[in-house]
């Protein structure tokens, strides 16, 4: 069996990293790790530790960090631009996204948006990509951006290849191509408006339909991530 898998931002000092915050009560609560158990430990920008508990405090617990690899930045592939949900479904799409590995989540804020989004929002969301990272077993976190609206997406979308917006109303192409890398737009329930399809297609943005069903915005989300992932 392998080791189990952490996340700390923690940098090493003097070969020991501290684990704090709700990661510490996990390990030491949940998981009932003790001084001499052995962790893998993972900070989200390209680096593995491996190390031992040395020391198990009120707050915090130290290890001894033995050996560590780096890994390189992947090259961004799939980037996900989803609209704004309600709170638990934007939390669960937000999890599997990460869990999937997309290198991006860019949320929108369309016209028919009807859900406002809060700095501590962003915040929950970065710690559900680093929770990611220990199911996945990656070492790049998704990054993920605060909303824009459909205007400054395509302002933003200037220097990506591949643009695409899914669209009910959009023939399906089987086979299709895609230029890496893809940013893949997703509408809210009822849909874009015309007016913001049409700025999408006047900018470059190719119509795509997945699936002769209307889905919800998570579902589509997943769906087309899971299509780029594999392609």
């Amino acid at each position: 069996m392998g080791q189990r898998r952490f996340f700390s931002p923690n940098d090493v000092v003097n070969d020991q990293v501290t684990i704090d915050g709700e990661e510490y009560h996990h390990i030491a609560n949940v998981m009932r790790c003790r001084p001499g158990d052995e962790l893998e430990i993972v900070n989200g920008r390209g680096r593995l530790l491996h190390g031992r508990i040395t020391a198990l405090k009120s707050r915090c617990l130290q290890v001894h960090v033995r050996q560590y690899e780096d890994f390189p930045a992947p090259a961004t592939r799939v980037i996900i631009a989803p609209s704004l949900t309600k709170g638990h479904a934007m939390n669960w799409l937000i999890e599997k996204l990460t869990e999937m590995g997309v290198d991006e989540i860019r949320p929108l804020l369309c016209e028919r948006t009807d859900v406002a989004c809060s700095a501590a929002q962003i915040r929950r969301w970065e710690k559900i990509a680093a929770q990611s990272l220990k199911v996945n077993k990656k070492y790049w976190l998704t990054r993920i951006f605060p909303p824009v609206s459909p205007a400054a997406m395509v302002e933003q979308s200037g220097n990506i290849p591949g643009k695409i917006m899914l669209d009910i109303d959009a023939q399906k192409k089987s086979g299709l191509a895609f230029s890496f890398p893809v940013l893949a737009l997703i509408g809210p329930p009822g849909d874009f408006t015309e007016a913001e399809k049409e700025n999408f297609r006047k900018n470059d943005f190719i119509p795509v339909l997945i699936n002769d069903c209307i889905l919800k915005t998570e579902t589509a989300a997943l769906a087309i991530a899971a299509i780029l992932k594999n392609d």
